[in-house]
């Protein structure tokens, strides 16, 4: 029965060292190289010792009685370098680093004795492994409470094994060293061994169930980055062919226009009136140039991946009622009737550069594309956590082909307003773009009224 059982705890010392070098050569973790490694030595002991089997000889009956020896010595000496190996690479501790390295020194020193000298001399040398044994657990119960405190994954498991296995293994050298007299009866560094290997095998697949998620987690936050780095780069392109589309288009033009009638001017080819008509005329166009360079330069900084949107309590009614000044020659000209009504006092949250291009774009849109005499309204509502704000306008509306694409950039989207004002056909987009960012959406509808057109976006509620 002895025997039995003896074969038993060898077979499953065998296996968990085969299982856990199979294991370090997938994953190349080294203390699955040093785990295997320790169970392979006590599987080599086990098979050579006195009181057991000695099944080696079964295998390897060629092999002499002496070098049969030497390999049990020098197998079970490598037991406490190899666990301390274990446990330093689990839950490694810079602290005691020196320590592990003149611990593994005066190990490699005492398995350098065992292979260059006879039976005769190494034979003495069990009470030396003794205190390197008690030397080893010293530094394990060290490693292990401290990943305990720290309650690092499979600590406390790893801390129980080695416990047990400590207790087997002080009975086998007690039985060795005369201390404790007890005839046959099982090998117990074996049994402590296997007790030893439970728990690492609970331990280390805490370890693998943990490193698994984490690896997970590491994925999807890389996915996640991979993602953000294809948006800037998108955004950063798109900005690029924005800009080269507007300088191309809507800048060069009102700048040629100028530099036609100052070649004009130059040579006496125009009358003071004419003059006049057409300074009017650059007029508009040159405000028109300077507010579109405004709002591209501040999207532009927005949308650069160096910029990062700043969010901040804003007072609404201070920014619209500024606008709506800024505009007032053009409301003027066009005589319309705008108003401002609803909870124009509330806070929102957003950035500040971002919310003045954005209204802006909206109202200046309503009057642009509101008939002389119309009105134009800008609304705004609060609730728990949102604000809304809408532009109502009586204007010409925008045709049902123009709304499945109108907050990105086409060429269709581009139109001139009542008094024939110009249109980059880009506004629309860069506010949805900077609504985006702020965490809102924006909307268009067909004014109820039966005419014009209402675009609504929400904001952040400040309080």
């Amino acid at each position: 029965m002895q025997q039995l059982i003896e074969l038993m705890e060898i077979g499953a010392i065998a296996t968990f060292a085969a299982y856990n070098l199979v294991l370090y050569r997938q994953v190349k973790k080294s203390y699955y190289l040093y785990l295997g490694l320790l169970s392979f030595s006590i599987f080599m002991r086990a098979t050579l010792v006195d009181d057991g089997s000695m099944i080696f000889f079964t295998f390897f009956p060629d092999v002499s009685l002496e070098m049969g020896r030497k390999i049990e010595y020098f197998s079970s000496y490598m037991g406490a370098p190899l666990s301390v190996l274990f446990c330093y690479t689990l839950y490694p501790l810079p602290a005691i680093k020196r320590y592990v390295n003149g611990f593994l020194i005066l190990c490699g020193l005492l398995l350098l004795f065992v292979l260059v000298t006879p039976y005769s001399l190494y034979y003495h040398s069990l009470t030396a492994n003794s205190i390197l044994v008690l030397l080893s657990y010293v530094i394990m119960y060290t490693l292990l409470i401290k990943a305990v405190k720290e309650k690092r994954v499979g600590s406390w498991y790893v801390l129980a094994g080695t416990l047990l296995c400590f207790l087997f293994v002080m009975a086998e050298l007690s039985k060795i060293l005369g201390i404790w007299e007890m005839e046959g009866g099982p090998n117990l560094v074996n049994s402590g061994f296997v007790i030893f290997i439970f728990f690492q095998s609970i331990a280390l697949s805490e370890i693998f169930a943990h490193s698994f998620k984490e690896n997970e987690e590491l994925n999807k936050n890389l996915e996640k980055r991979v993602e953000e780095k294809r948006a800037e780069i998108t955004r950063a392109s798109l900005l690029r062919d924005t800009l080269i589309r507007i300088i191309s288009h809507d800048i060069r033009g009102p700048m040629s226009n100028l530099k036609s009638v100052i070649s004009l001017v130059q040579e006496d080819q125009v009358g003071v009136d004419q003059v006049k008509e057409f300074m009017g005329t650059i007029d508009k166009s040159v405000d028109h140039t300077i507010q579109m360079l405004d709002e591209l330069m501040e999207w532009g900084h927005a949308a650069s991946q160096n910029k990062r949107i700043e969010q901040e309590e804003i007072d609404l009614r201070e920014i619209i009622e500024s606008i709506v000044q800024n505009m007032s020659r053009h409301i003027e000209e066009k005589k319309l009737d705008v108003k401002l009504s609803g909870d124009l006092d509330a806070a929102c949250l957003f950035d500040k550069g971002a919310l003045k291009i954005v209204i802006r774009n909206l109202i200046s849109n309503a009057v642009k594309f509101t008939e002389k005499g119309g009105h134009v309204n800008v609304v705004v509502n609060k609730n728990d956590r949102n604000i809304s704000i809408e532009i109502l306008d009586n204007g010409i509306g925008i045709p049902d082909e123009m709304k499945a694409n109108l907050f990105e950039m086409k060429k269709d989207n581009k139109r001139r307003g009542t008094d024939n004002e110009k249109s980059s056909g880009v506004g629309l987009f860069i506010c949805k773009d900077l609504i985006t960012q702020n965490g809102g959406d924006i909307s268009v509808a067909d004014n109820p009224e039966g005419k014009g057109t209402i675009f609504k976006f929400e904001l952040k509620s400040a309080s």
